[in-house]
């Protein structure tokens, strides 16, 4: 499969570009994840795409992250994805843990 990177402007231009782009990490990820996708979100923030939401699979936010890098590049990809730890706490709810001084 080869993946043609757009190029858009800071304002998030090009539509159709970006459109396409997020398209393409969506089927990429749709096609080879080894876990349900249907609770990710996709936008666009400046150059940047955006990922959040949750997955099933221990170490599901690297595999998301490291499928959108070689779609959109290192340095275009934000993820903010939970997952569970081997003892059941996601890791979006022990970073908010930490944070509020809670862990």
């Amino acid at each position: 499969m080869i993946f043609i990177r757009p190029e858009f402007d800071c304002r998030g231009g090009g539509g159709a570009d970006v459109s396409g782009l997020i398209a393409s990490i969506k089927y990429a990820l749709a096609s080879e994840a080894p876990f349900d996708t249907q609770n990710l979100c996709f936008r666009v923030l400046g150059t940047s795409v955006v990922i959040e939401g949750q997955v099933s699979h221990s170490s599901g936010d690297d595999f998301v992250r490291r499928i959108a890098e070689d779609i959109a590049g290192a340095d275009r990809v934000l993820v903010r994805v939970g997952c569970p730890r081997s003892n059941g706490l996601s890791t979006i709810g022990e970073s908010i843990r930490k944070e509020n001084g809670d862990a």
